[in-house]
């Protein structure tokens, strides 16, 4: 008997050994892929020259609205945008869409991968206005937007809008809410991946009054820094300021301006805990300010509100204006200017920022900006690129574009935020071994 149970025993090792051998190994595992989504920039057609700067000559491109979708390689680093909206194949840095028209105005924008929810503060469609909203739907099926357009009525209007595929739409504000010149807009996509763009630009009669791009924000907050203002326009120019603001939800806000710049910080006159009706947009006059350096612009409230401040530059023969929006916290971001140099404005309790910048001609430049509340860094010619690295507390960051000559009139904000962020995926791999049954 203990011969036979020693027997099977074997016999069932035997087995099991057989089994392993003749049977397949299969695991699962998890594999993260990490890749940039391609990225939308702006091609509405202006009066003006629209460029896309880009990483390289080498990146790859394609035009929104054409019959292929395949990426082609720029052949240039400044690609000039002549109607239809470009998209630029994923890749770590922000490109930078810039419009102007010499002598007459300057407007700046950030090419981007688009939000399912954005806001946009700013715009009008008043009898001078002829702005637009461009709708960019890169992907290969129907896109839904719903917009919401809040005015300075209490009750908002709404619009649902379909996108086709690869194809790109302009609206024009004044189909949207006829005769509004305060206007708030809250783009939500319900379907596809859509990139919003805000043209905002006004004439009277056949004089330009300027343009800019509004860019969005993506949330209302409690907690808002717009960190990028100029008010020195020039010597024989002049400057001045308003800001839009709105409380999208049911309870009416309490809110407070302060205002940091190197000059110090102060709130100015009737903006300490001011109170805002919910639903309306109001357009608040800032007073005379003096500060002959750029400063910054912190909101707080009680209640989650978007606000933009709209500068409006004037001589005797030209003017434009720009539209400063609030910034997220700057971590590291790199940024394509196109051989622009604007001036740099860091805001923050403690500011250390790391500066490197590449020269057309290839050359790398460093530089750090350090300060308390607000600090500033402006390059001495124009860069192609830029990478600013967060290395203090929480801080934001904006560019101001000001050429206050009558040659070359125009005056633009940009927030330094990231035109898309890297997308994981998580995907299943089986891995089987066969192995061979001899």
């Amino acid at each position: 008997m203990r011969n036979f149970k020693v027997i099977i025993a074997i016999v069932g090792v035997g087995l099991a050994l057989g089994l392993t051998y003749v049977t397949p190994r299969v695991e699962k595992i998890a594999e993260i892929s990490q890749t940039y989504p391609p990225s939308a920039c702006p091609g509405l057609s202006t009066d003006g020259s629209t460029y896309a700067h880009l990483p390289s000559a080498k990146t790859k491109v394609r035009n929104i609205s054409a019959k292929s979708t395949k990426f082609i390689a720029a052949r240039t680093r400044d690609l000039h945008l002549i109607r239809s909206a470009l998209l630029i194949a994923g890749n770590p840095s922000t490109s930078v869409t810039t419009t102007s028209f010499t002598g007459d105005w300057f407007g700046s924008a950030i090419c981007s991968v688009g939000g399912a929810d954005q806001w946009f503060v700013g715009g009008s469609a008043g009898i001078t206005s002829t702005s637009r909203l461009d709708l960019i739907n890169s992907g290969l099926s129907d896109a839904i937007v719903e917009l919401t357009i809040y005015t300075s009525k209490p009750t908002p209007i709404h619009s649902t809008i379909s996108v086709k595929a690869n194809s790109d739409k302009a609206i024009s504000l004044d189909a949207l809410a006829p005769g509004e010149s305060s206007l708030v807009i809250h783009a939500l996509t319900r379907s596809g991946r859509v990139s919003s763009f805000l043209f905002d630009q006004q004439h009277k009669g056949l004089k330009a009054l300027g343009m800019d791009y509004v860019n969005p924000i993506t949330a209302p907050s409690t907690s808002l820094v717009i960190p990028a203002v100029t008010n020195s326009p020039g010597k024989k120019n002049s400057i001045s300021h308003f800001l839009r603001i709105l409380a999208p939800g049911n309870l009416d806000a309490s809110f407070k301006v302060t205002i940091h710049s190197s000059e110090g910080d102060f709130t100015p006159l009737g903006f300490d805990q001011r109170t805002l009706a919910h639903g309306k947009v109001f357009d608040l006059p800032l007073p005379s300010l003096t500060e002959s350096t750029p400063f910054a612009l912190e909101l707080t409230s009680d209640q989650p509100i978007v606000a933009a401040l709209r500068s409006a530059m004037t001589s005797s023969s030209n003017s434009d204006f720009a539209w400063a929006t609030a910034a997220p916290r700057l971590g590291i971001i790199t940024m394509n200017l196109g051989g622009t140099s604007p001036t740099f404005v860091f805001s923050g309790e403690s500011i250390r920022v790391a500066i490197r910048w590449t020269l057309p001609s290839g050359k790398v430049g460093t530089a750090t900006a350090v300060g308390a509340q607000v600090a500033t860094w402006h390059p001495t010619t124009g860069i192609n690129q830029v990478t600013l690295t967060s290395e203090g507390t929480i801080t934001t960051a904006g560019l101001i574009f000001l050429n206050p000559s009558p040659a070359n009139f125009g005056l633009s904000y940009l927030p330094a935020m990231a035109g898309s962020e890297i997308e994981s995926t998580t995907l299943p791999v089986t891995d089987a071994h066969v192995i061979s049954r001899g």
